[in-house]
């Protein structure tokens, strides 16, 4: 269970930061586990084609460098999984329950898509009435801007943003699609 959990806290550094090219002490320092340990983990994931390796020269010396393979579908699954855990873990939706009692609430976007970067937005659509609500501390956690969409009316969305929507994952309450 153990080795579980430094594989996925090795892997998550790169759902977080998809786009950083980042060296294994760097890696190990921030996530605070055994270079060697995180060494092994490294290999495996290069393996499973969730990140990808490249040889960086500095003088007569060779280091491998990391970076997460975007491209790949076996990153984006583990990012989606990465991505819908975070938001459950951080409180955001029990927060929104409680502060605006919606009918529904849905995550979408790249977010969802496990397609986003360190520049993406979380987008939710929150099926109630328009509602000012603190959600800074919520952004600083995850590392990321939230874009809450409200709306009273599934139905009264534009075309487009309801199809985005409908692909998403509701996290709380039913979408209600047909009426």
């Amino acid at each position: 269970m153990l080795q579980k959990y430094s594989m996925w806290k090795t892997a998550s550094i790169f759902f977080r930061n998809p786009t950083t090219l980042m060296y294994l002490m760097g890696i190990s320092r921030e996530i605070r586990i055994a270079h060697t340990s995180v060494k092994a983990n490294l290999k495996i994931l290069v393996h499973e084609k969730i990140i990808t390796e490249e040889i960086e020269k500095r003088g007569k010396r060779r280091f491998p460098a990391y970076r997460a393979n975007i491209n790949s579908q076996e990153y984006r699954k583990y990012k989606r999984i990465y991505n819908f855990s975070s938001i459950i873990e951080s409180g955001l939706v029990e927060y929104l329950e409680e502060k605006i009692m919606p009918r529904s609430i849905v995550l979408f976007g790249s977010y969802q898509k496990g397609e986003d970067t360190e520049k993406s937005d979380i987008d939710l659509f929150i099926e109630a009435p328009q509602s000012e609500i603190e959600i800074k501390s919520f952004q600083k956690s995850l590392q990321r801007k939230i874009q809450l969409y409200f709306n009273e009316s599934f139905g009264a969305l534009p075309k487009e943003l309801k199809n985005n929507i409908i692909n998403g994952i509701v996290l709380y309450g039913d979408l209600e699609v047909l009426k």
